[in-house]
């Protein structure tokens, strides 16, 4: 994913999360917000709190939700996206956060 792909800056974050409308699912939380109609490409941010676990839990889950978008190459048209992680995600596969997260999407592009 590019730069120009992924939400960068914590005012970035933060205009999403109160703005944004809430998709749950199983192992995430997707927040939506609908940017200019110019804009060619929308952004994607990913956020795993300290409440999920250690520096190693949260890099993890991190890291197989990256590669799960990276892959299906999913940044919708027209919108940003900040993706929550859950308590539940910690536990759980690549599988299991790749299904789950094809849930979330699903919602999300339905918005």
């Amino acid at each position: 994913m590019t730069k120009s792909m992924r939400l960068r800056r914590r005012p970035e974050f933060v205009a999403v999360q109160t703005e944004g409308r809430k998709v749950h699912g199983k192992l995430f939380v997707a927040l939506v917000v609908q940017t200019a109609a110019t804009a060619p490409l929308g952004r994607v941010g990913l956020t795993v709190t300290k409440r999920i676990g250690n520096a190693v839990i949260r890099n993890r889950i991190k890291r197989r939700a990256r590669d799960w978008l990276r892959r299906h190459g999913w940044v919708p048209a027209g919108r940003d996206v900040v993706i929550v992680a859950k308590e539940a995600a910690a536990t759980s596969t690549s599988a299991e956060i790749g299904h789950d997260l094809a849930r979330v999407v699903s919602k999300v592009a339905a918005c």
